[in-house]
Parts: structure tokens; sequence; C-alpha cells
């Protein structure tokens, strides 16, 4: 049939079901009901649609008489109940076929998320198994959820004989407890952890960076710990190679002060052994001259008593100096044995100071002593001598000849000895070595000595159980303190 004739036929179709229809809406009764229903699916069938049968409705209605038969309802309800009820197929058939198609549409848009996600989830994969480092996830009971490439490759086995399994089965017991120990700390914490791991490798052991951080679910309970694990073994070789270079260089450094020092203490201590022993010298061959019977001097008491004073006075110089130097022999070699005994602090002091008050005479500075009550203890009187010679030797070797204090005080249980002079001061780098052995602050052109009193002296306070600190600013002078327990360490046996 062609165009024309389609169009004729519908046409046709169309007039008979508003015939049909407007009988009815008429009171005709079942019948025209039944036709029409008939002419409305056989319009359906032959490709009529809604928007047609609506105007076909719209045109049925028209020339209606305005009321029916008497009890019929009006015709106007009659047509639209018509109408709803020849529409309803159609309709359902329409939302059908509507929700087919949003089913379509969500499947379709389904399907291109789920190969976005597998794109994404093999391009994730892809970057984690070319990486270098060794990444893996675990549960937290322990065993493997998810192995990354490197992880295969580090331990030689396939990533599906890993998962499932704890580090019991895979690793030594000793490192395998350290992991787990490190998962348990991370999971406790919740919080990120670095941490350096060893584990065996074929080429023996490794050293890893973990950083482990825990997975919360929503309740922030820790369900899972993953790890980002760096091999750091080359770099803490080299570290350790580094600290190993500087550590020698450090000690070769070490090695030539010290044969620096020590060639600097042989030049002192034979230029300070060489001038009390001219001096003795000296006297010693005046007073041999003078004693000679061709001498035409006479050789008064006077005389003699002078020159014997400058030959005790050197010869106590040597003897300090000697002792000093079979100090520093004992304490090096660690044989400085201490000998205890009752001692007077005061009276040891005041002995010192009267001697070395002697040795300068009328050339020497003002001595001021504090000693208000007697203060005795338990201590190696020639050690605790020597403490205070060294001392007060530096007070008026430093003090340019200002009034040096000296003050002895006790405590419940210590003893303090001050030394204080108003000399040269030292700088407060100074201080900070001045009690190592053959340390200086001074230039050895200017002032003499070995350079080993103050180190003598804090080995020794040191090995009584004291202390001793300087207080000092450069130019205001300097104060020694000495603190001292009236018992030894260990008792009065030690």
């Amino acid at each position: 049939m062609n165009r024309t004739g389609e169009l004729t036929a519908r046409e046709s179709l169309a007039s008979a079901y508003a015939a049909a229809l407007r009988d009815y809406v008429s009171g005709a009764g079942e019948a025209a009901l039944t036709r029409a229903y008939e002419l409305g699916r056989r319009a359906a069938s032959s490709g009529v649609g809604i928007l047609e049968l609506a105007m076909m409705h719209h045109e049925a209605l028209l020339g209606l008489p305005p009321i029916g038969g008497t009890g019929n309802p009006p015709p106007l309800v009659m047509a639209a109940q018509f109408f709803t009820e020849s529409l309803s197929p159609f309709e359902m058939t329409l939302r059908s076929y509507q929700a087919n198609a949003r089913l379509l549409g969500l499947s379709e848009t389904l399907a291109a998320q789920n190969a976005e996600i597998d794109r994404a989830r093999e391009q994730l994969r892809t970057i984690l198994d070319a990486t270098t480092a060794l990444i893996y996830l675990k549960d937290a009971e322990g065993r493997y959820l998810f192995v990354n490439g490197q992880f295969e490759k580090v331990f030689g086995v396939r990533r599906e004989q890993v998962i499932g399994r704890a580090d019991e089965g895979l690793l030594p017991g000793a490192v395998a407890q350290t992991l787990r120990s490190d998962d348990l700390q991370v999971l406790r914490a919740r919080a990120p952890q670095e941490l350096e791991e060893t584990i065996p490798g074929a080429d023996g052991p490794h050293t890893y960076l973990s950083l482990k951080f825990p997975l919360l679910d929503a309740a922030g309970v820790p369900y899972a710990v993953c790890c980002v694990a760096t091999d750091i073994t080359e770099r803490k070789r080299a570290d350790e190679a580094r600290a190993e270079r500087m550590r020698l260089e450090e000690s070769e450094r070490h090695l030539k002060r010290a044969v620096q020092a020590r060639d600097e203490f042989l030049l002192i201590a034979s230029h300070e052994l060489r001038t009390p022993l001219t001096s003795l010298e000296l006297q010693v061959a005046t007073l041999r001259r003078l004693a000679t019977p061709e001498s035409s001097t006479l050789l008064s008491d006077e005389k003699v008593q002078s020159k014997c004073e400058k030959i005790v006075r050197q010869v106590d110089r040597l003897t300090v100096l000697v002792n000093n130097l079979l100090d520093v022999a004992r304490v090096t070699s660690g044989h400085l044995e201490l000998s205890p005994e009752r001692v007077d602090l005061g009276e040891l002091v005041r002995s010192v100071v009267g001697r070395t008050e002697d040795a300068f005479r009328s050339s020497g500075p003002k001595m001021a002593v504090a000693i208000p009550v007697p203060v005795v203890g338990t201590w190696d009187r020639l050690r605790i001598e020597t403490v205070v010679a060294n001392l007060v030797s530096n007070a008026v070797k430093f003090g340019d000849g200002k009034l040096i204090e000296i003050a002895v005080a006790r405590t419940s249980d210590r003893a303090t000895l001050t030394v204080r002079d108003r000399g040269i001061g030292i700088s407060e780098d100074d201080q900070r070595r001045i009690f190592e052995r053959f340390e200086r602050a001074v230039s050895v052109r200017h002032y003499g000595g070995f350079g080993i009193g103050l180190w003598v002296a804090r080995q020794a306070v040191e090995a009584h159980g004291g202390t001793i600190r300087v207080r000092s600013r450069e130019g205001g002078g300097s104060e020694f303190t000495i603190e001292l327990p009236l018992a030894p360490p260990g008792g009065a046996g030690a």
C-alpha cells in the first residue's frame, strides 16, 4: 500500500474510533464501548501514537449534547474516564520503556566507571611494581593483603605465595618477631611511624627505612597497616665509612696535637728545670769561692744565710716541678693512689701560704687568709698540699702583684677552699681547657710553668670525690673554688 493509501486507512480507522466513542458517550451502551476499545487497540497496533489518539478523542467530543440520558454521568465525565482507561496501557508501556532506558543508561555508566576503575587499578599496580621501594599491606593480624613487585624480587616469592600468610612463614624468627612488633607499635599508636628495620637478603642483611602507617575504619579502629620501605643499606654503609674516616682523621689530629703538646712540654720542661738548676749552680759556686782560703771577701753569717735561702727556694721549686711530673706519670698510668689521713685544711693552707711568702718576701703580693673555724677531713695530705700550692702559685704568678684572698670554710659534710686574685683573668674560651693536660691560657714566653698544675689539681680533687671550678673574666682576676667531702669516697680507709 502506498503512502497515500496508508494515511487514508489510518484516517478511516480514526473516524470509526471517534464515531464509536461518540455513540458510547451518547448512551449507546456497552456494545459501543466494546467497539471503541477494539478500534483503539487496532489504532495503536497500526502505529497511531498517544498524541494522535488524544486528538481523535478530542474530535469525538465535539458536538456532543451537554447532558446525557437520565441517570447517566455527564458526557464529559464519561469521556474523561474512557480516555484515562484507554491511555493506561500506553502510559504503562511508555514508563516501562523509560525505566528500561534509564536502567540501560545506568548499566552503561556503571560499565564505563568499572572500566575506568580497572584501568586506574592497573595503572596503580604498574606504578607500585615499578618503584624500587618495598611496599606491602597487612591486616591487623599480620597477614599480607598486598605486596608489590619489589617485594617479590627481594624475597624471591610470587605474590600469590604471600597473600594470606604472616611473616613467621616467610622470614627468620627473630626478623619476623621484630617486624610484627613494629607493626603492632604502629597499630597501637594509630599514627605513622618511621623505623629502621634489618631484613636478610641474598647478599647479606639490608637496612630499610620503613614508613608504616595504619588504615582506620569509620570508627577510628585500625584494621590494617601499610609499609613503604626504602633500602638504605648503601647509604648506611657510606655513612659508617664516612664516620669511620672522620674518626680516624680526628684521631690523627688528636695524635698530632698530643705529639705537638709533648714536644712543647719537653721544651718547657727543659727550660723550667734548667732555671732553678742554673740558680742553684750559681749560688753553690759563689759559696765555694767565698769559702776558699784565697778569698779576700769575708764570709759573714748573713751572706751564708741569704745564699742558703736562695738554694732552699730553688730546691723547693725543683721539688714542686718533679712532684708534678711524677703525678702526671701516675695519673696517666692509672696509679694515682691516695693515702688518707686526718688533715686540718686550715693549717695546711697556712703552711703553704707561709712558704710562699718566705719565698717572695718583700717582692711578693699581700695574702689575706680567712679561716673562721677549723676544717678537718680525711684526705691525702701530699695531694691536697700540691693542689693548694698550685692554686696559690698561680695566683701569685698571674695576680699582677695585687692582693690575694684565700678562704677556707665548711658545711655539714664538705670543705671549701677559695683562692681569688685580682690579676689578668682568664677568657671564657680558655676556661674550658685550662684543666686539661699541657694546656695554657698564657704565652710560655711571658709566664713559666709546665701547663700541668691545674690538670694535676683536678685529678687529685676528683680522686677525693670533690670538684674544682673557676670564675673569671679577662682583666678582672680569677677565683678558683675547690669542694672536698670531709670523708673520702668509700669510707675512711679508701
